[in-house]
């Protein structure tokens, strides 16, 4: 993973956790007195939990760049095509979620 890569990935993992504390806060202020508040919860922590594990992701790729974490694979090749992998699927994930919480 290039160097402009590695700091798109932590200015994304600030933005994804930014959008985590929001959409929380959100359903921890959202009442459940009524039907619809109840759906409204359940959907915003589902919002929630996506981004837990998409920051999550973000997070060990940069974890495996920096070195705090061993790498899985066995030759630096290989390595890197399986972090590439990583950043495109949190990426991914990351658009996905702007997506929804731009929708809702």
């Amino acid at each position: 993973m290039r160097d402009d890569q590695v700091e798109k990935m932590e200015k994304l993992a600030e933005e994804v956790a930014d959008d985590f504390i929001i959409t929380t806060c959100a359903a921890i202020n959202t009442s459940i007195a009524d039907k619809q508040g109840r759906g409204d919860k359940g959907f915003l922590y589902k919002i929630s939990k996506d981004t837990a594990g998409v920051l999550a992701t973000i997070e060990r790729v940069l974890a495996f760049k920096n070195g705090k974490i061993d790498p899985i694979s066995a030759t630096r090749e290989t390595q890197e095509a399986y972090e590439k992998k990583l950043a495109a699927e949190a990426e991914a994930k990351a658009q996905k979620l702007r997506e929804r919480i731009r929708a809702s």
